[in-house]
């Protein structure tokens, strides 16, 4: 059983197809390797194959679904390398993000950035890591959308994306280092109202570096459902 959206919105049986399967492959209510049944999937959700079919075919562009003709589509595998991978992907985007918004970026897109981290500091001190990752993403998609380049905001959806499934898959239970990147995303934030570029790419790259590491530290000493299904695999 997946979750479906709580409110409804006005759109289409393949857009709320999407969305609804989307949202589950992130959450990992559909893990990586799951087999997807169309016509049970699509009598779960009250819709037609036609437009189940469409969602996965828009999933598999994003790389979170894998379709094989003639034998069905399955939830993209994961693996640890992955981490290195998208944070190195993500890290480039976010640079060249800074880069583009640094010139355009006026005092009311600072406070709409430090607006984000204010709610991140009081979900960090609630303990909600869940929402405190969504809200991260939410930091970084905004950074990407002040750049003005629509397809560089493509591009870091689509790596947020992933790295939300890695975390939960491998990483769900662990505690990292969120308090010392919540401090660097204050730093990222005070050197672009600063229009220090310098400061920018020192920061960025000391905070991406400093997260690599302690995920690999983590997933080194994984126990959970991720290094499960890693040693199932091997």
């Amino acid at each position: 059983m997946i979750t479906t959206p709580e409110p409804f919105r006005p759109r289409t049986k393949e857009d709320y197809a999407y969305d609804v399967l989307r949202a589950a492959i992130l959450r990992c209510e559909m893990k990586p390797g799951d087999r997807i049944v169309i016509d049970t999937l699509s009598a779960e959700l009250g819709i037609s194959p036609i437009p189940m079919r469409a969602a996965l075919q828009r999933l598999q562009a994003e790389g979170l679904v894998e379709i094989t003709p003639h034998t069905g589509a399955v939830v993209s595998a994961l693996s640890p390398a992955n981490i290195e991978q998208v944070s190195q992907v993500l890290e480039r985007l976010e640079l060249m993000g800074f880069e583009l918004a640094l010139p355009r970026a006026g005092a009311a897109d600072i406070a709409t950035l430090r607006g984000i981290l204010d709610r991140m500091d009081v979900v960090l001190a609630s303990g909600d890591k869940d929402r405190w990752a969504e809200m991260n993403a939410e930091f970084h998609r905004t950074v990407a959308i002040l750049s003005g380049n629509k397809l560089l905001t493509e591009f870091t959806d689509r790596a947020l994306a992933d790295w939300i499934r890695l975390r939960r898959w491998y990483l769900a239970d662990v505690e990292l280092r969120l308090a010392e990147a919540q401090a660097e995303h204050r730093t990222m934030v005070e050197s672009l109202a600063r229009r220090d570029l310098s400061g920018l790419q020192r920061v960025l790259y000391d905070h991406h570096q400093r997260t690599r590491q302690a995920h690999y530290r983590a997933v080194a000493g994984l126990a959970g459902p991720g290094a499960e299904a890693e040693s199932t695999r091997s």
